[in-house]
C-alpha cells in the first residue's frame, strides 16, 4: 500500500513534487526527498520564497564539496577513510571558483578557465589536472542527484597522458637517497623507501598495509585495497622481513597499520626536502610513485618472466607491464647475437 503523503506533495519517480496554493497563485517546486519536500511546501506557504526557484535548494560550492567528500568518506573502506587527502584538491576547486559561489553558476565557460589555470598557470600534470576535473564533476553530479543543482554538471577536458621515460632509481642514485635519510636522522623513512623499491607497492598500498596482512613465517604478505580492487600477494624480500619484523615488534601492539606512523603528507614534506637537498629539485619525475617504477624495472632486468611481474605488480593487463619490457636483458642480448651472426655472414661472403 502506498504511503500516505502531506498535503500538496505527490511522488513522480524518485523525485517529490510540492504545488500548493499562496495567495490564489499556484506554487510548484520538485524535491529529491520527502523532508526536501515538507519544507520547501512550509516555506512557500509562508512566502519566504518563490516557486520554480525552491525547485532546488542550490548549494554553494562550499556546502556541495563539504557533502561530497563525507560521502566519499563514507563510501570508502575504514583505512581509507580519511578526509585529509581531499583537503589540497578542496583547497584548489574552493580557490578558484570561491566558496560561495552557486553551482548553478559553475558553467562550462568557467569550468574551462579553471582547465586553463591548472595547465598553463600552474603547469599541473596530466595526472593532477584529470583527477581534479574528476572531482569537480563528481562534486557536481553528487549534488545534482540530491535535488541541490539545477543546471547539468559539466565534465572538464582531459589532459592527455603521455608515455614519456620511465623514471627509475639507478643504484647510485637509491645510494644518495639512502644516505641522506640516515644522515638526518629519519631513518623510519628510509625503511619505508626501501620497502617501497622492493615491494613495487603503490604509495596508498604500503600506508594502508596491516600487520594481520603479513605472514612473518611464510614471507608473505597480501595487499587487500588496490587501485584495480584485485588483491594480491607478494614475497617478501629479506630487506622487506627485516623492516616489518621491527616494526612488529615495537609497533603491533599500539597500531594495526604497519607503517600507521608515517602520514602521507608528512612523507611528501620530507621527500620534497631531500629531493632539493641532494640535487633533484628540477626533476620533475623524481617522485615517491618512481620507486614502484624501480621495483618493476629491476624484476624485469633480473629476467624475471613478464607475467609474473604482471601479478606482482598488479597491473590489469600485460600492456602496462610491457611498458617496461625494455628492461629485459635476454631478449636484447638475443638481437644482438642474431646480428652479429648475420655480419659474421656477410663479412665472410
Amino acid at each position: 500500500m502506498p504511503r500516505k503523503l502531506p498535503k500538496g506533495i505527490v511522488q513522480r519517480g524518485d523525485k517529490f513534487r510540492v504545488s500548493v496554493q499562496v495567495n490564489g497563485e499556484r506554487k510548484t517546486a520538485t524535491c529529491g526527498t520527502l523532508a526536501a519536500a515538507i519544507e520547501v511546501a512550509e516555506r512557500l506557504r509562508l512566502g519566504i520564497i518563490d516557486g520554480h526557484s525552491a525547485e532546488y535548494d542550490v548549494w554553494d560550492v562550499q556546502t556541495a564539496w563539504n557533502a561530497f567528500v563525507d560521502h566519499r568518506v563514507a563510501q570508502s573502506p575504514a583505512s581509507s577513510s580519511n578526509p585529509k587527502k581531499f583537503t589540497w584538491y578542496g583547497k584548489m576547486i574552493l580557490g578558484f571558483f570561491g566558496p560561495h559561489r552557486s553551482l548553478d553558476e559553475v558553467s562550462s565557460i568557467k569550468i574551462a578557465e579553471f582547465f586553463d589555470f591548472l595547465t598553463q598557470e600552474k603547469g599541473y600534470s596530466a595526472s593532477v589536472v584529470n583527477y581534479l576535473g574528476t572531482l569537480l564533476y563528481q562534486m557536481q553530479l553528487h549534488a545534482m542527484k540530491r535535488g541541490r543543482m539545477r543546471a547539468r554538471p559539466t565534465r572538464m577536458q582531459g589532459r592527455r597522458l603521455t608515455k614519456g621515460r620511465v623514471r627509475f632509481l639507478s643504484e647510485a642514485e637509491e645510494l644518495r637517497v639512502m644516505e641522506w635519510f640516515h644522515n638526518t636522522g629519519r631513518e623510519a623513512f628510509a625503511d619505508l623507501i626501501s620497502f617501497y623499491i622492493d615491494t613495487g607497492m603503490r604509495k596508498t598500498e604500503a600506508l594502508r598495509l596491516r600487520f594481520n596482512d603479513v605472514d612473518l613465517k611464510t614471507g608473505r604478505m597480501t595487499i587487500w585495497e588496490t587501485k584495480t580492487n584485485e588483491p594480491r600477494t607478494i614475497k617478501m624480500t629479506a630487506r622487506v622481513k627485516r623492516i616489518v619484523q621491527v616494526l612488529y615488534i615495537e609497533r603491533s601492539r599500539d597500531n594495526e597499520l604497519v607503517f600507521g606512523h608515517i602520514s602521507e603528507r608528512k612523507l611528501y614534506r620530507v621527500w620534497q626536502h631531500m629531493r632539493e637537498e641532494i640535487g633533484f629539485g628540477d626533476d620533475a619525475q623524481f617522485v615517491i610513485h618512481m620507486l614502484r617504477h624501480t621495483c618493476c624495472t629491476r624484476l624485469l632486468g633480473a629476467n624475471v618472466d613478464i607475467r609474473s611481474v604482471m601479478s606482482w605488480m598488479g597491473h590489469k593487463n600485460i600492456e602496462m607491464t610491457q611498458r617496461y619490457a625494455h628492461f629485459i636483458p635476454s631478449k636484447l642480448d638475443d638481437a644482438a647475437e642474431a646480428l652479429d651472426r648475420l655480419a659474421t655472414v656477410s663479412e665472410r661472403a
